[in-house]
C-alpha cells in the first residue's frame, strides 16, 4: 500500500465541513465497504480501499472498517501496512482509528503490538479496553487480560463478556464462572448467560451448562443451538434432540445444529430426515445446511442423494464456499464417483488439507492406491501440510495394494511434519507388513510400539497367520494377547480356525474350551442393505 500526506485529522474534517459532496462521496464509500463486510467478504472490502486509498476520505473514516477486515482474514501484512499509513495520515491517535489498530492485532495474534499501541494512545475509551482484553484473552494470555480489567473503572456487558468466554475458550471454566457471578444484575442479559452456557458446553460439561440453561431469565436461538451442539457432540443424542423439541419458534440455525448433530454421530438417515422436515417447516437450507447433508451421503455412500442435493445447490445459487466444495468432493468420493470428485477438485481455486484428504481417502477406499500416491506427492509439493488423516489413508492404500516400500517411506515421512503416529497408523503398518508375509517385522512392530496394542492389532497380526498358515507366530501372538481383558473372542475364532484347517482338532477344542471358561461371546455378524427407499425424493 502507498501512502499520501493528507494532513491533520482537524483539517480533514474542515474539508468535508465546507464540500458536502464529499460527505456523500465518504458516506457512499463507508457504505460499499460496509455492505462488504457485512455480507462476508472482507477481502472485496480490502480492494475498495486499494482502489480509492488516495483520497482523503479513506484515512479519514474508512480506515477502522478496513482494519476490522483484515481482522477477519488474519491478514497482519496488509494491517502493518495500514496502520503505517495511519500514522503519516496522521490519525492514528484518533481513538475510534487507534481502538481499531488495537483489535486487529489481537486478532492476529499480534498481542505485543497491540498492547503498545494502546499504551501509546493518547485518549482511550471503554472500546479500547475491550479491545485489548479481547485480543489478550483470544491468545490465552489471562493473565494480563485480568490485570486490565481490574484497572477498568467503567464496565460494559462487552466487558464481562470477553473474560467470561476468553476463560472458557482456555478451559478454565471455574474462573469463567467466577467472573459470571461477579456480572452486575443490570448488565446480566441473555447474552451474558448465553456466554457461560456455551462455555460449559464448548468444554464437555454439560450438566453445569444444563444448570445455567434452566436458570435463564430468557432464551436466545443461540443457547438452544448451543445446548443441542453440546449434547451431541458428547454423544447424548436423545438429551440433544429434546432441547431442539422444546424450541417453540425455530430458526435456521437451530435445525443445522441438528443436522449436524445427527451427521457427528453417524445418525446420518436422521440427519436427511431433518433435511427434509427443516424444509418443510418453511426453512430454505444454506451452505451449512447442504455441508452436513452432504457429509450424510458420503457416510451412507448414497450417491443418488448426493447428486440430488448437488443439483439443488446449482439450482438454488448457494454460494460454493470451502465447506461446499469440500463436502462435493468428500461425497463423490466416497461414493465411488472419483471422475467428479477430481472435476470438482481440480477446479478449486483454493484447497485445504480437508479436501486434498477427501481425494486421497476417495482413491484409497476404492482401491486406486497409485492416484491416491500420486495425490499425495501433489500435497506435499503444495502449500498444504499433510495431517494424521493424510498418511493413514495412504498408508491404507499401500496396504491394500501391497505397496511396502512406499508404505514404509511414507510412513517415516510423519516426523518431518511434526506428527506422531498414533495407533490407526501402527495398525496400518502391521497389516502391511502382515499381508506381505513379513510376520517377524510386523511382530516386532507390535511389541516396540510406544502405546499398549489394541485388539484390533492383534487381530491384524493373527489374521496375517493364518493366511500365511504360520502356526509359531500365531501362537506366540495368542500367548501375549491371551491376558488381556476384552469382550471380543474374534482372535480365539481365529485361532480355532488355524488349528481347524491344519487338522489339529484336539488344539481346536482346547480354544473353544478356554472361550467357553472365559465367558466370552462370539460377535454376531451382520449385514446391511438400503432398501428402495430414496431420500433424495425427500429432499426436494
Amino acid at each position: 500500500m502507498i501512502s499520501a500526506d493528507f494532513g491533520s485529522p482537524s483539517e480533514l474534517k474542515d474539508i468535508l465541513q465546507i464540500d458536502p459532496q464529499l460527505i456523500q462521496k465518504e458516506s457512499d464509500l463507508c457504505h460499499r465497504i460496509r455492505i462488504s463486510l457485512s455480507n462476508g467478504t472482507p477481502k472485496e472490502a480490502i480492494v475498495i480501499y486499494a482502489q480509492n486509498r488516495r483520497n482523503p476520505l479513506c484515512i479519514l473514516s474508512v480506515v477502522p472498517l478496513v482494519f476490522k477486515a483484515c481482522a477477519s482474514l488474519s491478514m497482519i501484512n496488509n494491517g502493518k501496512a495500514l496502520h503505517s499509513e495511519s500514522i503519516k495520515g496522521g490519525v492514528q491517535s484518533d481513538v475510534v482509528v487507534g481502538t481499531s489498530i488495537v483489535n486487529m492485532y489481537g486478532k492476529c495474534r499480534e498481542v505485543i503490538d497491540a498492547r503498545k499501541v494502546f499504551d501509546e494512545m493518547p485518549v482511550k475509551n471503554v472500546v479500547t479496553w475491550n479491545a485489548i482484553i479481547g485480543g489478550y484473552m483470544r491468545n490465552g494470555r489471562t493473565k494480563p487480560a485480568l490485570c486490565l480489567f481490574e484497572k477498568m473503572s467503567y464496565r460494559t456487558t462487552v466487558s464481562w463478556i470477553e473474560m467470561i468466554e476468553g476463560y472458557a475458550r482456555t478451559g478454565d471454566t471455574k474462573m469463567a464462572r467466577c467472573i459470571f457471578d461477579q456480572v452486575p444484575l443490570v448488565l446480566r442479559n441473555v447474552v451474558t448467560w448465553t456466554v457461560m452456557v456455551e462455555g460449559y458446553a464448548s468444554n464437555g460439561q454439560m450438566n453445569a451448562a444444563k444448570d445455567i440453561f434452566e436458570a435463564m431469565p430468557q432464551r436466545n436461538f443461540f443457547v438452544y443451538s448451543s445446548m443441542i451442539s453440546g449434547y451431541f457432540k458428547n454423544g447424548h443424542v436423545e438429551e440433544g434432540k429434546a432441547i431442539f423439541d422444546r424450541i417453540k419458534v425455530r430458526n435456521l440455525v437451530n435445525w443445522n445444529s441438528l443436522i449436524s448433530g445427527y451427521c457427528h454421530n453417524g445418525l446420518c438417515e436422521e440427519a436427511l430426515d431433518a433435511f427434509a422436515k427443516m424444509q418443510a417447516d418453511g426453512f430454505e437450507p444454506d451452505e451449512v445446511s447442504f455441508a452436513c447433508a452432504l457429509s450424510a451421503c458420503a457416510q451412507l455412500g448414497s450417491l443418488k442423494t448426493g447428486i440430488t442435493l448437488h443439483h439443488m445447490i446449482i439450482q438454488r445459487s448457494i454460494k460454493l464456499n470451502q465447506f461446499i466444495l469440500n463436502g462435493l468432493v468428500d461425497m463423490y468420493a466416497k461414493c465411488g464417483d472419483l471422475t467428479n470428485a477430481r472435476l470438482i477438485f481440480e477446479g478449486m481455486l483454493e484447497r485445504n488439507d480437508a479436501c486434498w484428504n477427501a481425494m486421497i481417502s476417495g482413491f484409497s477406499i476404492h482401491g486406486h492406491c497409485k492416484e491416491a500416491l500420486e495425490f499425495f506427492d501433489r500435497m506435499v509439493k503444495s502449500s498444504v501440510n499433510p495431517n494424521e488423516i493424510t498418511f493413514l489413508s495412504v498408508l491404507t492404500a499401500c496396504a491394500h495394494s501391497g505397496f511396502i516400500r512406499e508404505g514404509l517411506e511414507t510412513f517415516s515421512k510423519m516426523e518431518n511434519y511434526g506428527l506422531s503416529p498414533n495407533i490407526k497408523h501402527y495398525g496400518c503398518l502391521v497389516d502391511l507388513l502382515g499381508r506381505a508375509g513379513r510376520l517377524k517385522d510386523a511382530y516386532r512392530i507390535v511389541i516396540d510400539m510406544p502405546m499398549r496394542p489394541n485388539d484390533m492389532i492383534w487381530m491384524a497380526l493373527l489374521g496375517a497367520c493364518r493366511v500365511h498358515a504360520d502356526m509359531d507366530m500365531a501362537n506366540q501372538v495368542l500367548e501375549r494377547v491371551r491376558d488381556q481383558v476384552s469382550g471380543d473372542c474374534s482372535h480365539y475364532v481365529l485361532m480355532s480356525n488355524m488349528y481347524a484347517a491344519s487338522e489339529r482338532w484336539e488344539k481346536a477344542e482346547s480354544v473353544r474350551i478356554v472361550m467357553s471358561r472365559k465367558r466370552v461371546s462370539k460377535t454376531v455378524g451382520h449385514s446391511s442393505v438400503i432398501l428402495d427407499k430414496n431420500p433424495a425424493a425427500q429432499l426436494l
